[in-house]
């Protein structure tokens, strides 16, 4: 009751303040959990500059190879503007010299980030734990530009285990947001109908 002896209801609407932090949190983590996972998408590739040659450490496990449009390696900017027809990648294994199955990508994976842009064009298995040279040319009797490509697995696992974790803050801090707000409203309304059948004045 206030100082006119009028009845108000409960609880005040001020209680819905209450749902701020939750918003504030749910939005914070969406940004927090995007920038840092998409930022770091990219941590477990190797970038190769080719034509070339390499030799990487590789465990068990499908690996995708990317074309990456703008990248920089060594201080180095490489843009991919001109035609690449007829460069082919091979992966051979360092100790038995055997060589590993590879196949255009399955799947259309791409990143922007850190002024790298790349999409998945090539894919391979990788059976046995070992090194592993790979390497990538236009062959004897043609001619191509440097390009930048990158090796390596779980990019596009990375990806969307960020904006499935985003997408969870988000609706997880506003969800909790909403359910305050709509308590508060319930409540009111009980107290509202409770006072209207005690034929108590309200407002």
């Amino acid at each position: 009751m206030d100082e006119t002896g009028q009845i108000r209801l409960r609880p005040s609407l001020w209680h819905c303040l209450w749902a701020v932090p939750f918003f504030v949190i749910g939005i914070g983590f969406f940004g927090y959990i995007l920038f840092h996972g998409i930022t770091h998408a990219t941590d477990s590739l190797t970038q190769i500059v080719v034509p070339g040659r390499t030799e990487l450490n590789l465990q068990r496990g499908q690996y995708s190879v990317f074309l990456e449009e703008q990248s920089m390696v060594n201080g180095k900017i490489y843009s991919t503007t001109e035609s690449i027809a007829g460069l082919e990648c091979r992966v051979t294994s360092v100790q038995s010299g055997s060589a590993v199955p590879i196949e255009k990508a399955s799947m259309n994976t791409t990143y922007s980030v850190n002024g790298r842009s790349g999409h998945s064009v090539l894919e391979f298995p990788i059976q046995q734990d070992g090194r592993y040279a790979f390497g990538c040319d236009y062959g004897e009797n043609s001619k191509g530009p440097e390009v930048v490509v990158a090796v390596g697995s779980g990019v596009g696992e990375a990806i969307t285990s960020t904006v499935l974790g985003g997408l969870a803050a988000f609706f997880g801090g506003n969800g909790a947001g909403v359910a305050v707000v709509l308590i508060v409203v319930i409540r009111r309304m009980r107290n509202k109908k409770q006072l209207g059948q005690s034929g108590r004045a309200h407002i």
